[in-house]
Order: C-alpha cells, then sequence, then structure tokens
C-alpha cells in the first residue's frame, strides 16, 4: 500500500507571530494582526482601505540569514527562508540528518502568487527615474521572480529533490503542499519542503494594497481595522490584505516514525480543480468546491460522513463566503450545523500564497490538540452562511478530519485532507 504522508515540522512568519508558538497562541487569543498603515503612499494617494495585516520589523537575523546576503533577496523570500528553518529544525532535519537521508530525496515546494514586488517596485521606480542601469541592484530580476523563494530555501538547505514554484494566486500555497503530497506518494521523494510565502501586504509603495483596493475587494473598515476581517458575519465588506509564510516539512510516514519523529497531523488526501468561470469571482452554484471536496476525500479513501471540521476559505468578502457556504450546505446537508467552520482570514488577514499553508499549520495544531482556533468578529450571523462558525473563542472538541480549502483569482480551487496520525 501507498505510504502515508505526515507533518513532522512546522514554520511560521504572520502577522500575529513569527514563530509557531507565538502564532497558535495568538490564535487562541484570538488576536488580529491588522493596524493602519502610515506610508505617505496609502495616506496621501486616496486610497479606500489604509491598513492591512503585516508581519512588521523581521530582520534577517530572524531568519538566519547573513545581512549581506539579505541585500540581494526580496522579503517574501525572507519570509519563506525565516519559516523553512523553523519548520526543518521543528522536524528535527539538521544539515547532517538531510545528508543522511539523502538531499536527492529531498523536495522543494513553494507557493507564491506574486513573487518579489518590493524588489520589483523599487528596481522599477528607480529605473523609470534615472534611467541607468548603474543603479539598479545586479540581481533585480532575480530578486523579484515568483520562484525566487523556493529557489532560495532549497539552496539554503541543500535540497537537491524536485524543485518548483506554484502561482496559483490565493490557492498557490495550498496547492504546493498537494503536489509535495504526490511526490512522496508516488514515490519521488522522502521529505518535502513546502508551503507558500507572500510579501505584499507593506511592501515599498503600496502597490499590492492600491491594486486591490481597485478591485474593491478590500474592507474598508478604517476606523477599526482589528474587527475589519470577519468571515461569514452578515457585516463582512471585504478582506483584509495580509503577508508571511508558512512552511511545513512531508515525510513518508514509515520514515519519520523510524527516526522518531513527531508527527502533527496526516496528509490523507488532496484534489484541485478550476471553476473555467470568472477571473475574479466564484462561481455562485457553488459546483467546482462540491466536485472538488468528493474528489479530495475519495483521494483520502474517506466519505462525507469522515468529515468534522472545516477550515475555510473564509475571505470576508460577500461573494466568497456565500458561496463556499453554500457548497459546504451541499455536500454535508443538516451536518452543516454540527461540523464546526473556523476563518483563520479573521487575524492573519489575507495573505495570499501563504494564507493556505497558515491556515494547514493551525489545522493541523487543532487536531493535535483537540482545540479548534476561533474565528474573531463573528458577531451577526449571516443566514446566507449558516454554518457552525468557531466563533470569537477557542472550542474545545476532538476533530479526526479536517478539508482545509483554498480558492484563487482565475478559478484555482484546491482541497487538502489533514487526519490526526
Amino acid at each position: 500500500m501507498m505510504s502515508r504522508v505526515v507533518v513532522t515540522g512546522i514554520g511560521v512568519v504572520s502577522p500575529i507571530g513569527n514563530s509557531r508558538p507565538l502564532f497558535w497562541q495568538a490564535c487562541l487569543e484570538g488576536r488580529s494582526g491588522a493596524r493602519r498603515l502610515d506610508s505617505p503612499w496609502v495616506t496621501q494617494t486616496g486610497l479606500a482601505t489604509s491598513f492591512a495585516a503585516t508581519v512588521g520589523a523581521y530582520a534577517p537575523e530572524d531568519a538566519g540569514v547573513d545581512p549581506k546576503q539579505a541585500r540581494v533577496i526580496d522579503r517574501t523570500t525572507l519570509f519563506a527562508l525565516g519559516a523553512a528553518r523553523e519548520a526543518l529544525a521543528d522536524a528535527g532535519l539538521t544539515d547532517g540528518a538531510l545528508e543522511a537521508l539523502g538531499r536527492r530525496r529531498v523536495a522543494t515546494v513553494i507557493g507564491s502568487g506574486i513573487g518579489g514586488l518590493t524588489s520589483f517596485e523599487v528596481s522599477h521606480a528607480e529605473w523609470h527615474r534615472t534611467r541607468s542601469k548603474t543603479t539598479i541592484k545586479r540581481y533585480a530580476l532575480p530578486m523579484l521572480i515568483p520562484n525566487a523563494p523556493v529557489g532560495q530555501v532549497a539552496i539554503r538547505f541543500g535540497a537537491q529533490g524536485e524543485c518548483k514554484s506554484i502561482s496559483t494566486a490565493c490557492a498557490a500555497g495550498t496547492m504546493a503542499l498537494g503536489d509535495a503530497w504526490r511526490l512522496l506518494c508516488s514515490g519521488e521523494a522522502d521529505v518535502a519542503i513546502a508551503g507558500g510565502a507572500e510579501g505584499v501586504a507593506d511592501d515599498f509603495d503600496a502597490y499590492g494594497l492600491m491594486g486591490f483596493d481597485r478591485l474593491r475587494t478590500l474592507s474598508t473598515r478604517n476606523d477599526e481595522p482589528q474587527r475589519a476581517s470577519r468571515p461569514f458575519d452578515r457585516q463582512r465588506d471585504g478582506f483584509v490584505l495580509g503577508e508571511g509564510a508558512a512552511i511545513l516539512v512531508l515525510e513518508r510516514e514509515e520514515q519519520a516514525r523510524a527516526r522518531g519523529a513527531r508527527l502533527y497531523g496526516v496528509v490523507a488526501g488532496y484534489a484541485a480543480n478550476c471553476d473555467a468561470h470568472s477571473m475574479m469571482q466564484l462561481d455562485e452554484s457553488g459546483d467546482s468546491i462540491v466536485a472538488l471536496i468528493d474528489a479530495a476525500l475519495r483521494s483520502a479513501r474517506l466519505g462525507r460522513g469522515d468529515v468534522d471540521y472545516v477550515s475555510a476559505h473564509g475571505t470576508s468578502t460577500p461573494l466568497n463566503d456565500k458561496t463556499e457556504s453554500k457548497a459546504l450546505r451541499k455536500v454535508f446537508g443538516s451536518r452543516c450545523d454540527r461540523i464546526p467552520v473556523t476563518g483563520l482570514k479573521s487575524m492573519t488577514g489575507h495573505a495570499i500564497a501563504a494564507s493556505g499553508p497558515l491556515e494547514a499549520a493551525a489545522a493541523l495544531l487543532s487536531l493535535e490538540r483537540g482545540l479548534l482556533a476561533p474565528t474573531i468578529n463573528y458577531d451577526h450571523p449571516d443566514p446566507e452562511c449558516d454554518l457552525d462558525v468557531v466563533a470569537n473563542r477557542p472550542r474545545e472538541q476532538a476533530a479526526s478530519a479536517c478539508l482545509k480549502l483554498s480558492y484563487g483569482f482565475g478559478g484555482h480551487n484546491a482541497c487538502l485532507v489533514l487526519t490526526r496520525p
């Protein structure tokens, strides 16, 4: 039989904590990472939204990166390196351990929806200002490309197996975890360093914020940013832009147990599909999500009745939350009244490619500890989102099988099935 795939390490850089323990503590405390932005690019340009969920101060030393090297990597890559460093240490995979396992059996798969946005902005602005190449960093191009995070992580830790970047917008990190699962299931790798990274919420000239502002997808609750992200709440008015990284170490179960590794949980199944409907909006029927869930459960050899926890995409936008709720109701029927649903973006904001892995990390910790992280700011239940939302405080519940759902611009949909070991 195919070996099960387990998670043995978790690393986090996020607006609510720059390590796994700090992140989890903030989750349990229901702490928001949203804050007002004081950049003149936000305050003096007429943006409708003046806040985001940012990582804030994160020095190269925090990621174990030499300051000299930091000058040639983008902040998105810095986040990925820091999260990968923590994940590998958490898994007990030292340099010597990776050497012993065989570096060509270690894969790296990391998603980034936008890549090195800050590096692009700075170099492009300088090029336009001076029309001279001499003031542009020599490594500007390799700093900004979306595969820079995965390439730098593989180089840093000597992972010589398959190495690739996934760029499917907000589904990229979840798809990276799914592709890593496939590599391990197929026997092409024994270990995978996988997840997502994004550095768009506190970029050089707020170009990321401006882009979403123009799309009118952001909350404009400027007077109370920490209460702005409210998945499934009737008063939701858009998402809060976030950033960060979450990296997981995935391994074949027999190998992990043989070396005495801690098992956070099992990646039991995965599926992905496409709405083929709109570049921006979900198909309001929810049918693609229903098909996605059923395919993921088939890959895990589980049925609908086995699911007892859902980590939703839950963006806090009117259409997304309504459509996701409709799809879950189609899948689970009246059981929706008893299946807890969490929306981590209420605390972290929407970290694009990092959002799915951040939510997967929280879901794995929830499964391990029998304590579900809350959805904060859930004060006004929406009859069109008739779900059992874990509202405002953690819930003690021993769940055994979780669906982690993610959707991205372009109609990209992904679903992981996570279970207890």
